[in-house]
């Protein structure tokens, strides 16, 4: 019992050495408390920013043709002053992975949600999107996030049947909507994602699922033309809270997940690996 912290602040230093946490950054000691604690932060957060990270064994495979489907990982920001207060890994199994490549509708994903700020490592969420037998408007994915420390559920985020509509909603712990994320069919971002212009970004308006009022803006964007060319699959993410009235710290946290939904759902096709990816087309020409 006297030496379990330590191998507890262990574990956490290995992860984040082993797996290249952001900016070189080691973990700090674990510690424990219930999710909301932490959510509080995000009472007077305005906009926060969400950045995805490259993977170099990802981004190589699919340029020499067959994508290896790595962990996912994701900073997340205070934008205004640029302080850090989450970290998400994916913790997906490595055969589930390669799912996401035959079976995208279908296959499961989960994810683990660290609070970062003031140099802490705290883990506070979970989120998992089970396996589903999803076909057309049939059985519609579900991501649902939980409490990590008390496995209360805090809420979900589904992917629902819609007709020309790129749509999401957000239910609390209750099943009740509380939020709907739109985005149309008609934007340049969705028909030729390029990194400069209007094609750089795809917008979602979220809307309060009772008054249908605008309440915020969650928006898609490529990071710059090196990443958009060797790993095109991977985004950043801004989510601002333009209504303060219509938000508290579990409403935001719950739409940082939104943004993580739709970054597995929609946003994670690379192309490099299309046709032999790019070493096949060189070899082709």
């Amino acid at each position: 019992l006297f030496y379990q912290p330590s191998e507890v602040r262990l574990t956490a230093v290995r992860c984040d050495t082993m797996f290249g946490g952001f900016g070189g950054q080691q973990a700090a000691p674990m510690s424990t408390g219930s999710a909301m604690d932490y959510l509080a932060v995000l009472d007077n957060v305005n906009c926060v920013q969400i950045k995805e990270k490259v993977n170099l064994i990802e981004a190589a495979t699919a340029i020499l043709g067959q994508e290896i489907e790595m962990a996912n990982k994701y900073k997340i920001k205070d934008r205004e002053t640029g302080q850090e207060l989450f970290y998400i890994v994916e913790n997906t199994d490595c055969c589930k992975r390669q799912m996401k490549q035959l079976c995208g509708d279908c296959a499961p994903w989960s994810a683990d949600v660290m609070y970062t700020g003031n140099g802490q490592m705290v883990h506070i969420m979970k989120m998992e999107r089970p396996s589903t037998c999803t076909c057309c408007c049939l059985n519609r994915p579900v991501m649902r996030i939980t409490d990590a420390q008390t496995g209360n559920e805090l809420g979900s985020v589904q992917d629902p049947c819609t007709c020309c509509n790129l749509a999401f909603t957000v239910r609390d712990e209750q099943e009740n909507a509380i939020v709907t994320a739109n985005g149309g069919c008609c934007q340049w971002g969705l028909c030729c994602p390029l990194p400069c212009g209007p094609c750089a970004k795809v917008e979602f308006q979220l809307q309060d699922a009772d008054s249908g009022s605008d309440i915020g803006m969650l928006t898609k964007k490529v990071p710059g033309i090196l990443k958009f060319f060797f790993a095109p699959d991977v985004d950043n993410y801004h989510v601002e809270f333009t209504d303060p009235s219509a938000w508290n710290g579990k409403k935001k946290a719950l739409m940082m997940a939104l943004a993580i939904f739709m970054d597995f759902r929609i946003f994670s096709d690379n192309k490099n690996d299309s046709d032999g990816g790019l070493m096949g087309a060189i070899g082709d020409e």
